[in-house]
């Protein structure tokens, strides 16, 4: 009898509490106590488990599927030691006796009566994953994107309308990346330099194109340290930093979907950066939210941040205070709208993501719900002020069809789509080797759009507009 891993026990555990409380793996693992019991490399192989079951859930499924007799009489506990297994023998590479023999283990601890069955399904499975892999149970017209979907853990759907969205080249190679790590990327508060030098060299940071970003070879380094809670540093990738960094700008801002405020703080570092003069107004649905970015921003030295709570597609009531104060409808020079997604861009870093999905989410109800608040947002920009609209997708129905959209509407006639690496900021002679890393990711109109691909940042989309009249 093979001794079951710690590692893959760690990883069922992680993987049921997720199920069971919605909460996200990485927190799950972040926060037991039982990984505090495994080496490190036990530890980094449960969270690649978990992350990787979570991330290909619905592949996982369909193999387990083929060789079950009853699938759904199988307790969710022993079904999720089996795609356990079954990502390694799939996305892995891991032989087909660890497969079986760690696998019947981890069953057996689950179910003892249940060995039996793990044995059988997971010895077909081993037996048939490049056949599955190859889709060649799928029909002769849908067997080539069965088989890419397969390979990247995606739904077919999903698989399908990204190909359409960013082309076959660039999607071929976010279906590459997609099981693999993202790479890590942080800003540094300008105002804290002295503090955060040790913290950078223990990661193996290297300065990146942004003045204050870098790319991160090791996030434990920076995480040993106090440097994310003393807002010395804040995590982003670093395609969003370009975008926050594009956003920034002298002048008001209202910023509509802030969170927890990680663009808040880059866009306040290149205020400093840039030595602009700047007020801004944070905007979030939640106030949780709102409470945790002004107190990071305070935290960081930035100063006092103006926050309010409530609906974007409803300024009107939201910013009535702020009306009141100014003595009248207040019209800002920059409006950034970082709008609610389905951060198809990051799936990397939210395995989640694609399982959660649904094909009306994508095409239907985010676009509408974007386009809203686009709309809402245009009617607060001042004359010649900007409006800036931002995602974390890939999803053209996400992007380019809501700026089209937009710019086909009664709002959008007052607005003209400009180039994002024509922004103010990259006139500066310190972001101009940023300018042309946004040149490189820009299409004929100036939409900026990058996709993930492997050693590469994340997917993120941005378009820039200037009220005319």
């Amino acid at each position: 009898m093979a001794k079951l891993s710690p590692a893959r026990r760690l990883a069922l555990d992680v993987l049921m509490e997720a199920q069971e409380t919605g909460r996200y793996v990485r927190e799950i693992l972040a926060g037991s106590s039982a990984s505090d019991s495994c080496d490190a490399r036990d530890a980094a192989f449960a969270l690649r488990l978990a992350l990787g079951v979570t991330a290909t859930e619905g592949i996982l499924d369909d193999i387990l599927n083929l060789y079950l007799a009853k699938p759904k009489k199988v307790s969710a506990r022993v079904r999720t030691a089996l795609r356990i297994s079954a990502f390694e023998a799939l996305y892995l590479d891991v032989t087909s006796e660890v497969v079986v023999s760690q696998g019947v283990e981890l069953v057996r601890s689950c179910a003892k009566n249940a060995a039996g069955l793990a044995n059988a399904v997971l010895r077909r499975v081993c037996a048939g994953r490049q056949e599955f892999l190859s889709a060649t149970d799928a029909s002769a017209n849908q067997q080539r994107i069965v088989s890419v979907a397969r390979h990247a853990g995606l739904p077919v759907w999903l698989a399908r309308d990204i190909e359409v969205s960013l082309g076959d080249s660039r999607a071929a190679a976010l279906f590459a990346a997609q099981l693999e790590p993202a790479p890590f990327a942080v800003l540094a508060n300008p105002l804290r330099a002295d503090h955060v030098d040790a913290a950078l060299l223990n990661a193996e940071a290297t300065p990146l194109a942004l003045p204050e970003s870098y790319a991160v070879g090791h996030m434990a380094g920076i995480a040993a340290t106090d440097a994310f809670e003393s807002a010395d540093l804040v995590a982003s990738d670093y395609h969003a930093q370009l975008i926050a960094a594009a956003a920034t700008r002298a002048g008001s801002c209202l910023e509509i979907g802030a969170g927890r405020g990680t663009k808040t703080f880059m866009m306040h570092a290149h205020v400093h950066v840039a030595h602009m003069k700047r007020t801004y107004i944070a905007l979030d649905l939640f106030d949780g939210k709102c409470r945790a970015n002004a107190e990071r921003i305070a935290r960081a030295g930035f100063g006092e941040l103006q926050t309010v709570a409530g609906d974007a597609c409803d300024l009107d009531s939201v910013l009535v205070d702020v009306d009141a104060a100014s003595g009248g409808r207040t019209l800002f020079d920059t409006v950034f709208v970082d709008a609610p997604c389905s951060g198809t861009g990051t799936m990397r870093r939210h395995p989640e993501i694609p399982w959660r999905l649904t094909p009306e989410d994508t095409r239907k109800n985010l676009p509408q719900l974007q386009l809203a608040m686009l709309e809402s947002a245009s009617e607060r920009v001042a004359l010649g002020g900007e409006l800036i609209y931002a995602t974390c997708s890939v999803m053209t129905a996400e992007n380019g069809d809501v700026v089209d959209a937009f710019l086909g509407s009664e709002h959008g006639e007052s607005f003209e789509l400009v180039p994002l690496s024509q922004a103010d900021i990259f006139t500066l002679p310190a972001y101009k080797p940023a300018r042309v890393q946004v040149e490189e990711h820009e299409d004929e109109r100036g939409l900026f759009q990058t996709a993930p691909s492997l050693h590469g940042f994340d997917g993120h989309f941005c378009a820039r507009f200037v009220r005319k009249s």
